[in-house]
C-alpha cells in the first residue's frame, strides 16, 4: 500500500508524458535501511529511483490527515537527480509555502494541492548535501483550513538508502563542499 502512494506521489513528479508508463507492480523495495525505504521503479528505457520515510512526530490541531512521505528521488533518463518532495497528507492553503530545514538549510517549498517540491534543482541539491550530514529533517506547511502542521522525519538510513539508489541509477556522487 505505501509503495502504492508513493507511486502516486510519482505521478505528479515525473513529467506527464512518463504518468501513463507508471505501473504499481513494476515498483521494487530494494532495501530498508534504518528509517529509509529505497526503490526502484522501471518500464523498459524509463526508470525511476528514489528513497522515502516517514515522519517520527507530526503535529498540528487537525483532526483527520492522510499519508505523510519525505521522498528523494533520480530520473536518470532525464538528467534529473535529487528532487526533494513533501507529501503532507492534506491539501495545502493555496499560494502558500511549506518550509523545510535541515541542517543550516532552510528551503521554502511550492505547494501544489497536497504535496510540496524544492523551487529549482540547486535548492534540491542543497537540500540533498544537508541531509547526507543532518540527523533530522523538519517541514512546516499550513492546511487549506488555515492549520499550521509540524513534521519530523529522521534521517537515520538516509546515506546508505540513498547509495543504493545511486548504485542502480548510476548517478557520480554528488560533489562535497
Amino acid at each position: 500500500m505505501k509503495a502504492f502512494l508513493i507511486l502516486l506521489t510519482l505521478l505528479f513528479a515525473v513529467p506527464a508524458r512518463a504518468a501513463v508508463l507508471i505501473d504499481a507492480q513494476k515498483v521494487e523495495n530494494i532495501g530498508v535501511f534504518d528509517d529509509w525505504t529505497a526503490y526502484v521503479f522501471k518500464n523498459g528505457k524509463e526508470k525511476v529511483c528514489f528513497v522515502s520515510s516517514m515522519p517520527l512526530k507530526s503535529s498540528g490541531e487537525y483532526t483527520r490527515r492522510g499519508d505523510i512521505f519525505l521522498l528523494v528521488s533520480h530520473r536518470p533518463n532525464e538528467d534529473i537527480f535529487d528532487t526533494v518532495t513533501f507529501v503532507a497528507g492534506y491539501s495545502f492553503m493555496p499560494r502558500s509555502e511549506a518550509v523545510l530545514r535541515v541542517g543550516n538549510v532552510k528551503a521554502s517549498l511550492f505547494t501544489v494541492r497536497d504535496t510540496a517540491w524544492a523551487k529549482n534543482e540547486r535548492t534540491d541539491a542543497e537540500i540533498a548535501r544537508a541531509m547526507d550530514k543532518a540527523v533530522r529533517l523538519t517541514v512546516k506547511g499550513l492546511t487549506v483550513q488555515g492549520i499550521e502542521t509540524h513534521d519530523v522525519f529522521s534521517l537515520k538510513g538516509y546515506v546508505n538508502a540513498m547509495e543504493a539508489i545511486n548504485r542502480l541509477c548510476r548517478q557520480a556522487p554528488r560533489p562535497q563542499r
